[in-house]
């Protein structure tokens, strides 16, 4: 939750974090799996995801969390590193146009896209599983 608070900002529209929500999981799923080194999963700088605690829930982002809950971006049968980033530029500079631009999610959110379609449109060819919570 506080992921997706730290990310982007609390009051974007709800589709718009829950599509920040999967990714941010996805994101820190995969690393899980091919982890950042052997001492921990990701890192601690901005290359990695923005975590700053509890201060950075809102109810708007636990909402978004809890409403996707174990949904995770697939591709080939794995859970995908689903880069994202603040831009279309840094998307397109860092990740050779591959992720998803938060302010171009916020702009498709306010547009009235839902998170499946602004996923979509980042992640072509991604497919959505649930994994299992408890």
């Amino acid at each position: 939750m506080s992921v997706v608070g730290s990310e982007v900002y609390p009051d974007w529209p709800m589709e718009t974090l829950k599509a920040q929500a999967i990714a941010a999981r996805s994101y820190a799923l995969a690393h899980m799996f091919q982890p950042a080194s052997r001492f921990f999963d990701l890192g601690n700088d901005e290359r990695w995801q923005v975590y700053r605690g509890i201060e950075t829930e809102w109810n708007t982002t636990q909402a978004a969390v809890q409403a996707t809950r174990g949904i995770v971006l697939t591709k080939s049968g794995r859970i995908m590193i689903s880069m994202y980033a603040a831009t279309d530029d840094i998307v397109r500079d860092v990740f050779g146009g591959r992720g998803m631009s938060q302010t171009g999610a916020y702009e498709l959110g306010k547009r009235g896209y839902n998170y499946l379609q602004i996923l979509g449109t980042y992640y072509p060819g991604a497919g959505l599983s649930q994994i299992r919570t408890q």
